[in-house]
């Protein structure tokens, strides 16, 4: 009788079992390969050839068969990863040493620059088609390079997908849209030149399409399988692709070959819904997590129940299989929920198994965070979680570090959030548009070590000349600031001349690294090798051979583009940041090793075969778990049909394989928020249908032992609460108490008491912002210099040059601000009218004599029995012709009203009028001089230009007011001269032109002013 035909070996590891220890024990005993069975002998095992999906996979069965031998030496087998469809399709390495006779893969930023400058062409004709047909229901086009690059990223995966999909190009030329598309056409043809012509240009450069190569290795592969005589095991694979199905099919036909599979239902899908899965019809079967394991086991000629299963797992874990084949059955089949499950069975599923639905991510994170920590409590377990969701993994390795733990997310970072990714960006937007901003962030950026040895200098360029209006722009603005640099005041007073020109050398450290970029940007559009060339030149001198990982990998990234720039066209500079960017998307820096050795944060592809004690499957909400499948911006959905291609559901149902095989750890916890970013979530559909079918006290339960750890996390965040807040109420000993103040302070003192506290006993300046532009300050600056020049030459208003003189004074005023747009055409005809009226009213003044800028001050003995001074600048000091005196203040700015000079809470003017009467103006008036006027002039530059505002009261004179001022300020130093007397905050805020004041944030005014903590009475 002649032998029967051999049936493909295929078999099956179930989700409750750890897959690779599976794998390794079974191919020792022969239980996977008949006859062949190598435990004991230390060379047979090397004859064997192992596929798996991924990478990380092929190092964990490295490390089980290790373990299974119990550390002796034997030669391991052949491991190769086939990669899958989610998986990297640049293999790192060949799949056997006969793929070296491959020509090399075409380099990744070589592929992307030359299909943007493809996509850059499409945008040129739709423009034009676009102005022809109009813009109604028009395509997107890449209006910037940057975008050319992303929209070239999608081309790139459409090209992945039919290399990998084999779909005939030919088949777009029968693509037909469902209306008359007049742009379709265009589309069409671009896609229907660029399929042909990309392979086509690899082919002439000696090279292939990677996505391509990839499936030549496969089928190779496939070949070499089919012709060798060792054990060849193909494990753990779901046979997406189709040439990966052919490697499967000539491995499970071997005689020595084996096909194991991953969790492959054998019995807990009832056989009329496992029919469905079979269908060639109805794309919501494709969002099964058995549908492609079904079909692969079809297309291997095998029945459901020829497939092996190797190992058994343990019942609890058989239950759990069965609930959940039977929550995400099809939904044609989903009446048989109707035949309620035992409540024993449903109990035993769901033991080790919690759901943590947290209130918000942050909950969410901290619960996941409790879960691994308490899982390392107990030596040996592991732990994991798996999630598709980024800034959740995220969220959990920093809610780990309260416990010292380090854990990384294997998924990596992204290379442009790297120190040395941003230094990168830093220093490409710096070189096109040095703002002091960007030039302070960049030379303080964690990686940029331009400044080492300058830290004081480069305080100097940030405090004293970054923070004040430059007088020009770029770098050239800051050199001739630092070079101008008199006097430094407020908080610059603290650098010397040493401090200042270590700033200089800093910057012309940074002028010389940037100089060739800069150099490129000024000439217009440019060659991106130049411009490459020029970037990595400014961040190899900054970054000074950095050899952390990230600068490593961005060092890596700049030599591939260097060698991928001249694939692309010329750019205009301006683009060049977000074309970096846009090529630096997508790569990141994974750590070498885990910084745990128990812990782990995986995504669901990296977790697939992996085994942990306990798993934390997080962010089960609809659109992270599954993710919604993203719109093809090439070919829409029904098109993408019509030409061959899977539809997006596919990946769904290869997400939920993941999903089953996570739940077959011994211990499981789901993890969802109820609300992220203020709005309900939807729970995911594989976590509805576990709560429909498992409905009953046992599901309660799960919930119940997830609540615990919501409670748990919010524990870690309970703090005994504070007292109310309440004002400051410093009160510094009376040496420490200033004795000495300016007239201008004065308002302030009498406000806002804290703020004098801090600038003249902390002694703490206001820092302002970076980069300001030229405001009110600059432009009340120039007036008053202007008026000042001008009284000082001694010209008389009435003089027939005098209005020459005082606009040529404006102009020496005015000085760099001329240099600018705005202060041309909107403060300078401001200034010319100021200078008209200006002039108008002092040729009608009568004055025997007058004095400008005029320093003076008083002393006096405090109730303490200390010397105080109050100083003063009065602008103009005018002696009338009755023997008395005119005090006029310039405003240019909020001027203070009538009744609050009387009331006493704007006192500058009649402080420096009771300097006068005691004799404080030296060379003006003598002790006991009277008071004529004290005048507000407010320069407004509109209609009228000026404006004066004579200050008396009803019944008092201005000398009057001037005597009172100064028994008012008195009273107020001999006030604070008591020790007990606190510099509160804000006592007196109204009309304050700063209401919150510059040291607000010091005070905590926000804190106790929206508490209440204030008393009654403490302001206005």
């Amino acid at each position: 009788m002649p032998d029967s035909p051999r049936r493909p070996n295929v078999l099956t590891i179930p989700a409750g079992v750890a897959f690779l220890p599976a794998l390794a024990r079974g191919l020792l005993d022969g239980e996977i390969v008949p006859g062949f069975a190598p435990r004991g002998d230390p060379i047979a095992l090397a004859r064997a050839t192992v596929y798996l999906p991924t990478r990380r996979a092929a190092r964990a069965l490295r490390d089980a068969f290790l373990a299974e031998l119990d550390g002796r030496a034997t030669l391991l087998p052949r491991i190769a990863p086939l990669g899958d469809v989610d998986e990297d399709l640049a293999l790192s390495e060949p799949l056997d040493e006969a793929d070296a006779e491959l020509p090399p893969a075409a380099p990744p930023l070589t592929r992307r620059l030359t299909l943007a400058r493809l996509v850059s062409r499409l945008g040129d004709t739709l423009e034009r088609a676009i102005l022809q047909l109009g813009p109604e229901h028009g395509p997107l086009i890449p209006s910037t390079a940057a975008d050319a690059i992303h929209l070239a990223g999608e081309l790139e995966a459409l090209i992945d997908a039919i290399e990998t999909e084999e779909v005939e190009v030919s088949r777009l030329d029968t693509l037909v849209p469902g209306e008359h598309d007049q742009y379709w056409a265009i589309t069409q043809n671009f896609l229907r030149v660029a399929l042909r012509a990309w392979p086509d240009h690899v082919g002439a450069n000696g090279l292939l399409d990677p996505s391509r190569r990839r499936r030549f290795q496969l089928d190779a592969a496939a070949r070499r399988a089919a012709g060798g005589d060792g054990p060849v095991i193909a494990a753990g694979s779901t046979g997406s692709a189709p040439a990966t199905r052919r490697l499967i099919a000539a491995i499970a036909d071997h005689p020595l070959g084996a096909v194991v599979l991953p969790g492959f239902d054998v019995d807990g899908l009832d056989d009329a819904a496992w029919a469905t899965l079979l269908e060639d019809d109805g794309a919501g079967l494709y969002g099964h997590p058995q549908r492609g394991l079904a079909r692969l086991v079809k297309e291997l000629g095998l029945s459901r129940g020829a497939v092996r299963t190797l190992t058994q797992a343990p019942a609890p874990l058989e239950s759990r299989a069965r609930l959940t084949a039977d929550a995400l059955r099809p939904a044609d089949t989903t009446d048989a929920w109707s035949a309620r499950r035992k409540a024993a069975e449903t109990e035993a599923a769901l033991h080790g198994l919690s759901l943590i639905e947290a209130p918000h991510p942050r909950a969410e994170a901290a619960a996941i965070a409790v879960v691994l920590r308490e899982a390392i409590a107990e030596p040996g377990r592991t732990a994991a979680l798996v999630t598709p969701d980024r800034d959740l993994a995220a969220r959990v390795a920093a809610e780990l570090e309260r416990w010292e733990i380090a854990i990384d997310d294997s998924a990596g970072r992204a290379l442009a959030a790297t120190p040395a990714g941003a230094l990168l960006k830093l220093a490409s937007e710096t070189a096109l548009d040095p703002s002091p901003a960007s030039i302070l962030t960049l030379l303080r950026a964690p990686a940029c070590r331009l400044a080492s040895g300058l830290s004081r200098g480069l305080d100097a360029l940030d405090v004293a000349i970054l923070r004040a209006p430059l007088p020009g722009a770029g770098l050239d603005g800051v050199l001739r600031a630092l070079v101008e640099q008199d006097r430094p005041r407020g908080p610059a007073k603290r650098f010397g001349a040493a401090d200042l020109a270590e700033a200089l050398d800093l910057v012309g450290r940074l002028r010389t690294v940037l100089g060739p970029l800069m150099t490129l940007a000024s000439e217009g559009a440019a060659p991106l090798p130049a411009l490459v060339a020029a970037l990595a030149h400014a961040y190899s001198a900054m970054s000074e051979g950095s050899e952390s990982e990230d600068a490593i990998a961005l060092s890596l990234f700049l030599e591939e583009l260097e060698d991928a720039a001249p694939a692309a066209d010329p750019i205009a500079p301006a683009a060049f940041p977000g074309v970096m960017e846009a090529l630096m998307a997508g790569r990141v820096v994974r750590p070498p090793r885990d910084r745990h050795p128990r812990l782990a944060i995986l995504g669901p592809l990296e977790a697939r075969l992996i085994r942990f004690d306990r798993v934390v499957l997080g962010g089960l909400n609809e659109t992270v778990w599954p993710p919604v499948p993203q719109a093809d911006p090439w070919i829409n959905r029904p098109l993408r049909a019509q030409l061959g291609l899977a539809p997006p559901e596919r990946r769904i149902g290869l997400s939920a394989h993941d999903f089953c095989q996570a739940l077959g750890a011994e211990e499981v916890v789901l993890t969802r928020a109820k609300k992220a970013g203020g709005a309900p979530t939807i729970p995911s559909r594989w976590l509805q249908r576990l709560a429909a079918v498992a409905a009953g006290p046992a599901f309660e339960a799960a919930k119940a032992r997830g609540a615990r750890y919501v409670t748990l996390a919010e524990s870690l965040y309970e703090t005994d609460r504070e007292p109310t807040p309440r004002p400051p109420e410093p009160r510094p000993p009376l040496e420490a108490r200033p004795s000495r103040i300016s007239v201008t302070a004065v308002e302030t003192w009498l406000r806002d008491p804290y703020s004098i506290y801090a600038r003249h006993i902390l002694k703490l300046d206001e820092l302002a912002e970076i980069g300001p532009e030229p405001g009110p300050a600059e432009l009340g600056n120039a007036i008053h210099r202007a008026l000042e020049d001008f009284a000082k030459a001694g010209l008389s208003p009435d003089d027939p040059s005098a209005r020459e003189k005082l606009i040529d004074f404006g102009k020496a005023a005015f000085g760099a601000l001329l240099q600018r747009d705005d202060a041309r055409t909107l403060w300078w005809p401001r200034f010319v009218a100021i200078a008209d009226w200006t002039l108008a009213f002092h040729a009608g003044r009568k004055v025997a004599a007058f004095h400008v800028e005029q320093e003076g001050r008083v002393v006096f003995t405090t109730a303490a029995g200390r010397d105080f001074t109050l100083n003063a600048r009065a602008d103009r000091i005018e002696a009338l012709p009755d023997g008395s005196f005119a005090f006029l203040d310039y405003k240019t700015g909020r001027t203070p009203g009538v009744k609050e000079i009387l009331a006493g809470f704007a006192p500058q003017l009649a402080l420096e009028g009771g300097i006068l009467r005691s004799g404080g103006f030296a060379g003006v008036a003598d002790n006991g001089a009277v008071v004529g006027e004290l005048v507000l002039v407010r320069l407004v530059g509109r209609d009228p230009a000026g404006e004066v505002i004579d200050v008396r009261g009803k019944s008092e004179t201005p000398d009057e007011v001037a005597e009172k001022a100064i028994v008012r300020f008195k009273a107020v130093v001999d006030r604070f001269e008591d020790e007990a007397t606190p510099y509160l905050s804000l006592s007196h805020p109204k009309f304050l032109s700063r209401p919150e004041g510059p040291y607000a944030h010091l005070a905590r005014v926000k804190e106790w002013s929206s508490t209440g903590g204030a008393d009654e009475g403490d302001a206005e």
